[in-house]
């Protein structure tokens, strides 16, 4: 019997293969402007790793959950019975929650040289939020603007320059 691959198989192994096409891409980023230690391939480096392990562990799961080899025994209907347990167990997919997580990444990406870092920065994690549907909106928006300020300042220690909403200033 031929196993049929997951859409959560194809994912992990677009992830994985989105990382290595980005590691293959980061001898291309010049390592000469090195800033106390840290060079300019070093956040690149660890997204790299991030999605390698991420699309690892994906398959992964998928694996632990289904046993390294399912077979089934009694042909096609058995197929047809597993494939229909594991969509109810999986739900259905929140489109909503989606649209909003998305645009908000693309917001912050159109908006960060117009409003700076920061104040982009609690858009996106402020938009994030909002998909997520939390309860209390007025304390994500303060702790959104308090994660990417801090990041901000974070990054300008590190002799990054972000774009900020004022020039020399501190959002």
């Amino acid at each position: 019997m031929i196993k049929r691959v997951s859409g959560e198989q194809w994912l992990a192994f677009g992830i994985i293969l989105l990382g290595l096409f980005m590691a293959s891409q980061l001898q291309d980023i010049s390592n000469d402007a090195g800033y106390a230690g840290v060079g300019p391939r070093f956040f690149p480096s660890l997204v790299i790793t991030g999605l390698i392990v991420a699309g690892g562990a994906l398959l992964m799961q998928r694996r632990h959950r289904n046993g390294p080899d399912t077979v089934l025994s009694d042909g096609e209907n058995d197929a047809e019975q597993l494939e229909a347990e594991e969509d109810a167990n999986r739900g259905e997919a929140d489109w909503r929650m989606f649209a909003i997580a998305s645009g908000s990444l693309i917001a912050h990406m159109a908006l960060i040289g117009l409003i700076g870092f920061t104040l982009a920065g609690t858009l996106l994690c402020f938009g994030v939020c909002r998909a997520l549907e939390t309860r209390r909106p007025l304390l994500d928006l303060v702790l959104s603007f308090l994660l990417a300020l801090g990041l901000f300042h974070l990054f300008k220690w590190l002799g990054l320059n972000l774009p900020a909403l004022i020039t020399g200033g501190v959002l």
